[in-house]
C-alpha cells in the first residue's frame, strides 16, 4: 500500500526542483541574444549560473532522482586481496549520461567483476554512500580520459565497453576480472586477477574479437586487408600490446580507406 504523505512530499520535493530548474531555462532562454549561455560539446550548459542554481535546488529539494536512483552498492571484497575495479590513473571525477541528461564531476567506478557502474556520493548530511547506476537508464560514462559505452560482445550480450573508435569500423575493449581462491594465504582469502581484455571490431551491429595482427585483419572486407596490413608493418604495430593512442590513429586510418561499406 502506497503512503499517501510519503508520496505527496515526494512529488512535491521533484515538483520544486524541476521548477528552480525550469527557472533556468526560461532564464537562458531569455538570455540567447546577449550571449551569456552557451552549450559546448559535451551538450551541457555552459554558463556560469546552471551550477549555482542546479546547487540551490538540490540544497532546498535533495539530489536529482534520476541520478541518485539504484540499488545500495555493498562492498564485500575488504578482507581479499586487490579490488573488482577498472582502474583509472589519478582517481579523476566522471561525466554520466542519464535518461538524456548529462551530469558533470561525478564520482563513478566500473565494477568489471561484477559489470556495474558504481556511484559514490555524500549525502545530505555529508555521510558517504555508493548505488549502482541503472544500466537501463546509463547512456554513457566518460572516467577521465577513458569513454565507455554499451555495446554488443563477442557473445552479443550488449555492455559497457570502452571505447578506442566510434565509427563505421569501431574498437571496442570489454574489461573483466576473475575471482580465485588464494592458495598461498590459506581458506577463505580470496583475490581479483589482473583486468582481461576482450578486444572487438564492430561492423553494422556485428561484433568481431581479435587478440593479434592476423585475427584483426580478419575483421575486415577482403579489398582492404592488402592496405591496413601493409600499414600494420610500416608502423610496426602489433594491435595486441599497442597503446590506445595507437589504436585510435589505427582506426581512424582504416575508416579512412575508401571502399568499405557504411
Amino acid at each position: 500500500m502506497v503512503n499517501n504523505n510519503l508520496y505527496s512530499n515526494g512529488c512535491r520535493r521533484m515538483g520544486g526542483f524541476l521548477s528552480i530548474l525550469g527557472l533556468f531555462l526560461f532564464q537562458s532562454l531569455a538570455s540567447q541574444d546577449s550571449g551569456s549561455t552557451q552549450i559546448g560539446n559535451s551538450g551541457v550548459a555552459q554558463g556560469s549560473g546552471y551550477n549555482a542554481i542546479r546547487a540551490d535546488a538540490e540544497e532546498r529539494y535533495g539530489p536529482d532522482a534520476d541520478l541518485l536512483n539504484g540499488e545500495k552498492y555493498n562492498y564485500a571484497y575488504r578482507s581479499d586481496r586487490g579490488t573488482p575495479f577498472f582502474e583509472v590513473p589519478g582517481d579523476p571525477l566522471a561525466l554520466v549520461q542519464i535518461k538524456g541528461k548529462i551530469y558533470e564531476n561525478q564520482k563513478i567506478r566500473f565494477d568489471i567483476y561484477n559489470q556495474l557502474m558504481v556511484l559514490d556520493y555524500l549525502d545530505r548530511s555529508g555521510a558517504p554512500g555508493s548505488i549502482i547506476l541503472r544500466d537501463e537508464w546509463t547512456d554513457d560514462i566518460r572516467i577521465g580520459a577513458f569513454l565507455f559505452k554499451k555495446f554488443p560482445d563477442a557473445k552479443g550480450n550488449r555492455r559497457f565497453g570502452q571505447v578506442i573508435f566510434e565509427g563505421s569500423f569501431s574498437c571496442l575493449y570489454f574489461w573483466e576480472k576473475n575471482y580465485l581462491p588464494d592458495l598461498h594465504e590459506g581458506e577463505n582469502h580470496y583475490y581479483f586477477t589482473e583486468p582481461m581484455r576482450q578486444a572487438v571490431v564492430i561492423n553494422q551491429g556485428n561484433s568481431t574479437p581479435f587478440t593479434g595482427n592476423r585475427s584483426f585483419l580478419d575483421c575486415y572486407p577482403d579489398g582492404q586487408v592488402v592496405q591496413i596490413k601493409k600499414y600494420l608493418k610500416e608502423q610496426r604495430i602489433r594491435v595486441k600490446k599497442a597503446p590506445d593512442q595507437e589504436m585510435m590513429k589505427l582506426m581512424e586510418y582504416i575508416n579512412q580507406i575508401p571502399g568499405h561499406e557504411e
